[in-house]
């Protein structure tokens, strides 16, 4: 059977073993996460997916002993973007989303969780239960409660 296709084609790069590959790639199902996901083997390896033109993209980066940190964020162009750090559970919603921050333990994710959070991303979906989201926006985007 085959894998239901993303929500809107994305694209996907990626930064393995401490080489970056300067190419874009098409995403052929979501399927494919999985695959990227494990890819990912050296601390500091990262996956980034997003769409064309730029309005969505998600980001990973291998943390290190099977653990990543997984951000997905929505850009308006011109005006910022809002990006959520996700971690498990409701306390998620209220932890860390700073650059400068450490990850905290709950926003530390296995394989499995990083994959079921993108697969359910890319289809176009919310963020599956248990997860949370710790909101930090950039530049003004536009207030959420406007539906935009």
């Amino acid at each position: 059977m085959a894998s239901p296709a993303p929500a809107t084609d994305l694209w996907w790069s990626a930064t393995v073993r401490g080489e970056v590959d300067p190419d874009w790639h098409r995403l052929e199902s979501a399927a494919q996460i999985a695959d990227l996901v494990h890819a990912l083997t050296d601390p500091r390896d990262k996956l980034i997916l997003e769409d064309e033109p730029p309005t969505r993209y998600a980001q990973i980066m291998l943390l290190g002993d099977g653990l990543f940190m997984v951000e997905i964020a929505k850009r308006f162009e011109g005006r910022g973007a809002y990006n959520w750090r996700i971690g498990r559970g409701r306390a998620a919603d209220e932890a860390a989303n700073d650059p400068q921050d450490l990850v905290q333990f709950l926003q530390e994710l296995t394989a499995a969780e990083t994959i079921e959070v993108l697969v359910s991303w890319a289809q176009g979906h919310g963020l599956p239960l248990p997860y949370g989201a710790a909101l930090r926006t950039y530049g003004t985007p536009p207030d959420p409660g406007l539906g935009v």
